[in-house]
C-alpha cells in the first residue's frame, strides 16, 4: 500500500525541515522533497539562500551542494576533470561513468564525514542521471546518512498513481 504523501507550500515544507534538521538525531535521517521543475526551482534557490545563512545549523553546519556545479568541481580539485573529458569526448561510456560514480561517491562522503557537519542538501541531479547513473548512485544517501548525519534530497518529479 502506497503511504500518502503530503502536499505541502514551501513555507510548511521548510518549517518541517527546520525542525527535523534541529532536533538532536542518532540514527539515519533522509528527507526528500520532490516536485515537478516550476515549482522546485523557487524553491530550492530559497533553501539554498536559507542554508547559506546558516538558519539550520543548529547542530552543525548543513551544506547545500548543486550536484551537477560540485561533482565538476570535485573533479578538478581531484585532478581528473581532464580525464572525465576525455573519456566522454572519446565515448568510453564505460570509464567515464566509473569516474563520475567515483567522484560522486567521494563528494558526498567527504563533505557528510566532516565533523562540523551535520548533513547535506543535495539537489541538481541532471549530470548523474544523464550518465545513467541515478538509479545505483542516489541510494549512497542513505549510506551516508549515519550516526545523526542528516541528507535532504531535492529531486523534480510528480506522483502519479501512486508512484
Amino acid at each position: 500500500m502506497v503511504q500518502d504523501i503530503p502536499k505541502l507550500p514551501p513555507d510548511k515544507i521548510l518549517q518541517s525541515l527546520a525542525r527535523l534538521f534541529s532536533a538532536g538525531a542518532s540514527d539515519r535521517h533522509v528527507y526528500c522533497v520532490f516536485g515537478p521543475y516550476a515549482l522546485l526551482r523557487p524553491f530550492q534557490q530559497r533553501f539554498r539562500e536559507l542554508v547559506e545563512q546558516g538558519n539550520f545549523n543548529a547542530y552543525g553546519r548543513l551544506e547545500y551542494l548543486s550536484l551537477n556545479r560540485a561533482i565538476v568541481e570535485h573533479l578538478r580539485a581531484r585532478g581528473l576533470y581532464d580525464q572525465a573529458a576525455r573519456l566522454a569526448a572519446e565515448g568510453h561510456d564505460d570509464e567515464f561513468r566509473r569516474v563520475l560514480r567515483e567522484t560522486f561517491r567521494d563528494l558526498v562522503t567527504r563533505r557528510i564525514e566532516a565533523v562540523e557537519t551535520v548533513g547535506l542538501v543535495l539537489a541538481d541531479f541532471e549530470l548523474l542521471y544523464a550518465c545513467d547513473l541515478g538509479n545505483h548512485e542516489i541510494p549512497l544517501a542513505r549510506h551516508v546518512a549515519i550516526n545523526g548525519k542528516r541528507v535532504c534530497l531535492l529531486v523534480p518529479g510528480t506522483l502519479r498513481d501512486g508512484q
